[in-house]
This record gives C-alpha cells, structure tokens and sequence, in this order.
C-alpha cells in the first residue's frame, strides 16, 4: 500500500489534470539580500517548471544559490520578484501540497521522540489518529524501517535517520517533495541506497520531486531532467533532458555510454559556471 492510498479524503490534493501540464512553475524569480554593505542579488529571473512524477534535480557551483531557490520553492521565504505556482496556484507561504527533506537530518528530527512519533508529527491535529497511524504505517514500510517504530532517532545510523526524516515527508502526503542535499552527509554505499530509496518512492508514489545536490553523478542517475544554475547572479544556464527512464540500477546505469557523456556535459557546464563567478577564464570545450 502506498502513502497515496492514506491521503486524506477531505483535502484534495492538487493534480494537474493534464499529465504533461506543469506540477510546478518557477516564473521569472529573482531573489536579493540586504546585507551590511548593502543589497545582494543571489538569483536573477529564474524559470523552469515540473510536471506530475518528474523527477529534476538542480546543480551549480557551490555558492550559486541553489538552496535559495529551493526555499522560494518551498514558500520558507518570498522570493524578491516573480512567483512560484503549484497546481496552478500561487504560494504566499509554506504549502499542504510541498513536503520536505534538509541535508541536516540530525536537527530535524526530535531525539527524545520515538521513530513513529517522529513521522506523525506534521499530521498532528490534522485528521484521525486512525488515519495517522496508517499513513506512518504505510511510510515506515516505504523507507524500509518496519521494526524500528519505536527507536529513538540516536539509536539510528546516519542512513536510517534520514530515511526517518523521509518517511515523515511521505507520511504528509503532499504532490510535490523537495530535497536539499539530503544525502550529503552518509558514506558513499548508504548514499547509493539512499538514491535507489529515492527512486523507488518516486515510483511507488508518484510524487513530483525537485533535488539539490552538488554531486553530478547523484544528478544523472536520479533526474529524468537537470536544471543547471551558473553566474553571478545565478540564472538557468541549461536545462538537460537524461533519457533512462524510471528504472535505473547503480552499476548498470553509471556504466552506459551515454551517463558518461552526461557527466562530462553537466561538468563543463558547472565549470564554466564556476569560472564565470570568479572572474576566470571559461573552460576550453572538448573535441
């Protein structure tokens, strides 16, 4: 059973009715801080759009703003101009129809909470503890976590505490899921299950997911689309389509041909981007 199956009858979850219109539009944002020396420009008209199931992850250098977007997205801030819709609808703020995932798993979830307490917490006075319980149910099978209900987060390795911090954005049941660099900080086996966790819950849900990383490998092997972000101020310097449908396997997929060209397309892209922001020269483009 999927954590579709316990979405809450009472609330509609918005779905574009047409599965190729846009789940989600980032139209025109541009996003600036006020700072001491006075007002920063971080990102500068950015535009792309997500449709229903699309998995698309977005890459740039460090320090391009790829975070920035992803909290305009999320309605944590307002972006300084443009709008951002979902279903059609403009957000004013944190959205029902957006779930989300930090990189920094060990401060979202509450160490003295159990595992099961943990990933009801957002569903909380929001429908039946019967419902509740059904929708943590159906999100700890997800994530793999059957048997760990009611271990606290630091009897948990790094893996297992981020796929708790998983199961509770699939437990709110929301169309869209974003997530910021969230397997940043696990070893590199962990993190290859973790993006096949990613994947598989994609498929199983179909939720839309939009994914921050700076590892290009982590990019290709999970988007069907790519979003690469480069200058100062940040603006979409390409968008990549990657052609391997939703099945993917670790070894397999990494070893095409073709996941190779990617790599070297997206690196030259995030190179250049990287040398642009600095003042550099841009990189010279292969034969």
């Amino acid at each position: 059973m999927t954590i579709a199956d316990h979405r809450t009858t009472g609330e509609t979850v918005p779905v574009a009715s047409d599965p190729a219109a846009p789940l989600v539009e980032v139209r025109g944002v541009s996003h600036s801080y006020t700072t001491k020396a006075g007002s920063r420009e971080v990102l500068r008209n950015i535009s792309f759009s997500v449709k229903p199931r699309e998995f698309v992850c977005i890459v740039g250098p460090s320090g391009v703003g790829k975070t920035t977007i992803l909290r305009d997205i999320a309605g944590l801030q307002a972006a300084t101009s443009g709008e951002v819709r979902v279903a059609g609808t403009a957000l004013a703020g944190p959205s029902n129809d957006i779930g989300l995932v930090f990189q920094d798993y060990s401060r979202s979830l509450m160490p003295w909470m159990s595992v099961t307490d943990n990933v009801a917490l957002p569903l909380r006075g929001r429908m039946s503890r019967t419902e509740r319980d059904g929708r943590v149910a159906s999100a700890l099978l997800e994530v793999g976590l059957v048997g760990h209900e009611e271990s606290r987060p630091w009897q948990l390795s790094g893996g297992m505490q981020q796929r708790v911090a998983i199961a509770r954005a699939l437990a709110f049941g929301a169309p869209v899921l974003l997530m910021d660099e969230p397997f940043a900080s696990v070893d590199a086996q962990t993190r290859a299950d973790l993006e096949d966790l990613a994947l598989r819950v994609r498929n199983d849900t179909g939720q839309a997911v939009i994914l921050i990383t700076h590892d290009i490998d982590e990019a290709i092997y999970l988007a069907d689309r790519i979003v690469v972000l480069g200058g100062r101020p940040a603006s979409v310097v390409e968008e990549i389509e990657v052609p391997f449908g939703p099945e993917r396997q670790q070894l397999v997929t990494k070893a095409l041909p073709e996941f190779g060209r990617l790599r070297a397309r997206v690196h030259r892209l995030i190179e250049d981007a990287s040398r642009a922001m600095t003042g550099s020269m841009p990189a010279v483009e292969e034969s």
